[in-house]
């Protein structure tokens, strides 16, 4: 009597940094959208897949346009504005703070203000 033999296929799907193309942990993913409007041009949308440690990065070199930028908020309903999204890019900043934090000796707690010595020395490094 012969033997029947079940084939499996496993698949594996791997996001991968749109910056420095490696692959991002499950636990690291980070999807940043953007929208940009500029002079005489339609706004256009995009989306990034990043790593926190190149979120962070990204917010370091966008910091210097928006901290002179005014934050524009949409129109929610009868006149009113609508709450502004929650801040993702500064909650993966932080969490990659607290990673290098930890990697280089300081004692940082899980939740809560960073102390602006550590921010500093973070900003520093990279």
């Amino acid at each position: 009597m012969g033997r029947a033999f079940a084939v499996v296929k496993v698949e594996r799907v791997e996001i991968i940094d749109d910056v420095d193309g490696k692959v991002i942990d499950p636990d690291d993913l980070n999807r940043v959208e953007i929208e940009v409007k500029l002079p005489g041009r339609k706004a256009a949308r995009y989306r990034l897949d990043l790593r926190t440690t190149n979120v962070a990065r990204l917010e370091k070199d966008l910091a210097k346009y928006i901290r002179n930028a005014d934050q524009v908020r949409t129109s929610g309903g009868a006149g009113t504005n609508a709450a502004p999204a929650p801040n993702s890019v500064k909650q993966a900043h932080n969490r990659a703070v607290r990673e290098w934090a930890r990697e280089n000796g300081y004692d940082v707690s899980s939740r809560g203000r960073l102390p602006v010595d550590v921010i500093e020395a973070f900003d520093n490094a990279h």
